[in-house]
């Protein structure tokens, strides 16, 4: 066991060390060698935030924040639900009549499906728009322009428009690269043009562009609705970072790991008079070199520091020496103190509660839901009730999204010309006490 003296302080159980928190490296790098915004063309990209690396930094700042990632998460599994369903809407006597089908009995749209792995572009898109609020599909035609034979998706992070070319008022292309947070332009190698076709086309109008254009493969993106931004959107899940709140979620983490690492661990404070070793050792002491009295304080204070410490020492005797003061007052030869309970572990937990909140608030998710509590305090996050009516709220508010999610089913539909009696869904998971069906959940499809 190790004892370091600091003045007229000994601690012992460890090393101390020194920790700083909140602070920020002034080395760390916020990329400067791309200075875009809308208002300024450089290269014909609008820059997505001041250093065009906006969709980067927030992903990086996310990733230590765990109750935002499972938000997300939540309104990505709400979003999709139980899946893609195919419907075929009738009417009979006024009265809208909607019957599941199987993509199976459409080979056409099947095939499709299956070639494009469907299942996986919608999952894709959803946890784009989730993020970002704005999906980027690519579409990829036939050789005579009739039919789109691919969709991909591109990932909304490494997307950028072009400018709007202001004699058209078109933007007309899309620019895609994963190393923007580098500073590269679009003259580098790592960049990649592709023609952007406005998303409020119609299907017909697309097909004759692209055929007088000679073009080939596209993106067409699908955004939520836009209030005043003229490119990129700015979705609610956005303010926890432009508020600052992202950066408190992360560094109390920070904070608390570099206080209960690097902290002294401190539990008693003992105070010894010099006294005390004067009249334990009486004229020897005055003799002793520093070196000596040194070494007697150090096996002083770690024979007390075995003797306070353990569970094991309970119930066990300390015997320290009296002695009296020129006026005859008996003093103590040592104090001890316990400072244990003024310990600071419980510090930040409103800011902890208030983080959450936050964070949840901004991603428009009932905590409930995920079970989110506050370490240290009460853990309890609702009733299975409270679960139950949460997660049918967050699903019947995701219909609006998905229509937006569905804008490349329909575009293909139209395209493609696939039966226009057929429509697209995603089907909800209803969650059910356990008495009324075995599994817990029912499905209902939102059509």
């Amino acid at each position: 066991m190790s004892t370091q003296f600091y003045g007229d302080f000994a601690i012992t159980g460890g090393n101390v060390k020194a920790a700083v928190a909140f602070s920020k490296n002034k080395n760390e790098a916020t990329v400067t060698s791309v200075s875009l915004s809308a208002e300024h063309e450089n290269g014909k990209v609008a820059a997505w935030g001041v250093n065009n690396d906006f969709p980067q930094q927030f992903l990086k700042k996310i990733k230590p924040a765990g109750v935002l990632r499972s938000g997300i998460r939540t309104n990505i599994a709400a979003h999709y639900g139980s899946g893609f369903v195919l419907a075929e809407e009738t009417f009979e006597n006024d009265k809208r009549k909607v019957v599941p089908k199987s993509i199976r009995q459409y080979p056409d749209i099947h095939e499709f499906f299956v070639r494009n792995q469907m299942k996986r572009f919608h999952k894709e898109i959803i946890t784009d728009l989730e993020n970002f609020a704005l999906a980027v599909p690519e579409y990829v035609l036939s050789n005579d322009f009739k039919k789109i034979n691919r969709v991909k998706r591109q990932k909304t992070a490494d997307f950028r428009y072009e400018i709007m070319n202001e004699a058209t008022g078109l933007i007309e292309n899309g620019y895609l690269s994963t190393k923007w947070a580098e500073g590269v332009d679009v003259a580098s190698k790592f960049v990649s043009k592709v023609p952007l076709i406005d998303s409020y086309w119609s299907a017909e109008e697309v097909k004759e562009y692209c055929k007088k254009n000679k073009i080939r493969n596209f993106m067409r993106p699908a955004y939520y609705p836009l209030l005043n931004e003229s490119y990129y959107p700015d979705p609610e899940l956005h303010s926890i970072e432009s508020s600052g709140w992202l950066d408190i979620i992360n560094s109390i983490p920070k904070f608390k790991k570099a206080f209960l690492e690097e902290k002294a661990n401190i539990n008693y404070h003992i105070e010894v008079y010099e006294e005390y070793f004067e009249r334990k050792y009486k004229d020897d002491w005055q003799g002793f070199t520093p070196e000596k009295r040194k070494e007697i304080q150090e096996e002083f204070v770690q024979e007390l520091d075995a003797a306070l410490r353990g569970a094991d020492k309970g119930g066990a005797s300390l015997m320290s020496i009296m002695y009296k003061d020129e006026n005859g007052t008996p003093q103590p030869g040592l104090k001890i103190t316990d400072v244990s309970a003024k310990d600071t572990d419980g510090k930040y937990l409103d800011d902890t509660a208030a983080g959450i909140q936050a964070a949840l608030s901004a991603a428009n998710v009932d905590p409930s839901i995920i079970g989110a509590g506050i370490p240290g305090a009460n853990l309890g996050a609702g009733s299975g009730s409270d679960k139950r009516e949460g997660w049918l709220i967050k699903s019947a508010m995701k219909y609006i999204d998905r229509e937006t999610t569905l804008e490349p089913f329909e575009f293909i539909q139209q395209y493609n010309g696939w039966p226009p009696e057929l429509i697209g869904g995603f089907e909800n998971t209803v969650l059910t006490t356990l008495d009324k069906n075995p599994t817990g959940t029912q499905k209902a499809a939102q059509l």
